[in-house]
């Protein structure tokens, strides 16, 4: 299992968030692609989504609700990291993995950037993500589930309010393939149904034990947040 590339010092962290901030700030998509890849390559997926791009998606969310930036920026933003992102992942489509997990936003939740994000530090782990991305109907969600043999099944959104609603679906699909609630969600609390922490290493972590080990389902391990 392969996760980190190098290793960065801290103040190494704080200048690469600065750069990509930067780059975003000036909406500048050809730099901003530039700096990704540099980061990835010499640090690996764990740097780039932990260290670097969910603290800045959380701080251009932070200054967007307060109207320093407008929403041109954080769309900017969302569409090349999703564009670079995808790019990462395509390559390890290829590699053989017989453990499966599946990522979704439930109904209504519009908000997959994060799902994306968190796919890349599961190849790292070894595992296959399977990225159902936004709004998700819930019969195409056990379906995926179901044809793809997939050992755990994370969900991320932020509204657990919406999601309360349906508990007996979640329990459900909890019966069937190992559930985790991420971000938000995670204040919609369910008998049996795992939640996951806002640490994205400890998350990956988590759900990398469960499906290499078969931890029953109902674990609390405190996905990731939404970031954007």
């Amino acid at each position: 299992m392969t996760v980190a590339v190098g290793s960065m010092s801290a103040q190494g962290v704080l200048d690469a968030r600065g750069d990509v901030f930067d780059a975003i700030l000036g909406l500048d998509g050809d730099l901003l692609k530039h700096q990704l890849l540099c980061h990835q390559q010499r640090y690996g997926n764990d740097s780039l989504v932990a260290d670097v791009l969910i603290p800045v998606l959380r701080h251009v969310g932070d200054m967007w609700e307060s109207g320093k930036l407008g929403v041109l920026h954080e769309h900017h933003a969302s569409g090349i990291i999703r564009s670079v992102v995808g790019s990462f992942r395509r390559p390890s489509f290829t590699a053989n993995s017989s453990t499966s997990v599946l990522l979704a936003c439930p109904p209504g939740e519009l908000h997959d950037l994060p799902i994306h994000l968190f796919s890349l530090m599961l190849l790292d782990r070894g595992l296959a993500p399977v990225v159902l991305g936004a709004n998700t109907p819930w019969k195409a969600l056990a379906a995926a589930a179901r044809s793809n043999d997939c050992a755990v099944c994370v969900l991320s959104g932020i509204n657990p309010r919406r999601i309360s609603r349906v508990a007996t679906v979640l329990t459900t699909l909890n019966a069937a393939t190992p559930l985790f609630l991420a971000g938000p969600l995670k204040a919609c609390h369910i008998d049996g149904i795992g939640m996951l922490s806002d640490d994205w290493r400890h998350a990956a972590a988590a759900i990398t034990a469960v499906a290499a080990h078969g931890i029953q389902h109902g674990v609390t391990s405190e996905a990731p947040s939404s970031a954007g």
